[in-house]
This record gives structure tokens, C-alpha cells and sequence, in this order.
């Protein structure tokens, strides 16, 4: 049962730290952002270090305050959210601010871009390769 109370703290701190991210990148206070949710500064804070849990429905609160989709904040990587991943979760939020459908062309840009750099790649071995 320990190592499920960890994995639930370990989640609320994930999830206090891409809201906070996401909280700051838009230039807002925690009492600003409790002002829009209606809520205390305190109880942000609270949510940020992950010491209150946030409930489904605050939590879409806030991505719609913050104009994020919900997914944003389960975004799940190898290795746990730091702010090394900063960059990352500002490139989410960014995506994610961006109305549905120029988002589904901008996937399928992206997919191109791939299969073009992975025919290229192949077109031009390394010199590692010319040895072998």
C-alpha cells in the first residue's frame, strides 16, 4: 500500500508542477489564477506542490482558464516532470492553444517533415556506415 500512497504524491507533485509552469508561462500570480478559479492563493500553492489534490473538475478548470486542453496535464514521460522539461510543456501549451483543426494540420506537417528526414537520412549514409 506504501508504494500507492507514493505513486498518488509522486502524480499530485507531477501535476502541481505543470500547473505551475503552465501558471507562470502565462504571466499570472497564484492569486490571479485563484482569483479566476475562486479560489485563495493559498489553496494554488497548495495545488502546485501537490500537498491538496486537485479534483477532476478544478483541474479543468484550470486548463480552461489557462486555455490548455486536459490532456495537457497528463502528458507522461520516461522520467518524471522537472523543469528541465520546460521547453516541452511550453511547446504543449502553445500546441494546445492553437484551435483543433490547425493542430491536425500541423501533425501531419510534422509527420511529413519525418518521413522526408528519414528518406534523406537513408539517402546519404553516415560515414560510420561507409566503414562497416
Amino acid at each position: 500500500m506504501q508504494q500507492a500512497g507514493n505513486e498518488q504524491l509522486d502524480f499530485n507533485v507531477n501535476l502541481g508542477k505543470k500547473l505551475s509552469f503552465l501558471r507562470q508561462n502565462r504571466r499570472l500570480s497564484q492569486g490571479e489564477l485563484g482569483d479566476l478559479l475562486g479560489v485563495r492563493a493559498q489553496q494554488i500553492h497548495k495545488y502546485e506542490t501537490g500537498e491538496n489534490k486537485l479534483s477532476a473538475e478544478r483541474l479543468k478548470d484550470c486548463a480552461d482558464v489557462l486555455g490548455v486542453s486536459i490532456n495537457y496535464f497528463f502528458i507522461e514521460k520516461l522520467a518524471p516532470f522537472n523543469t528541465e522539461d520546460a521547453e516541452l510543456l511550453q511547446l504543449v501549451s502553445e500546441f494546445y492553444s492553437v484551435p483543433k483543426d490547425i493542430r491536425v494540420e500541423f501533425l501531419a506537417l510534422i509527420r511529413k517533415l519525418r518521413q522526408f528526414s528519414q528518406q534523406f537520412q537513408s539517402s546519404f549514409p553516415n560515414k560510420e556506415n561507409k566503414r562497416k
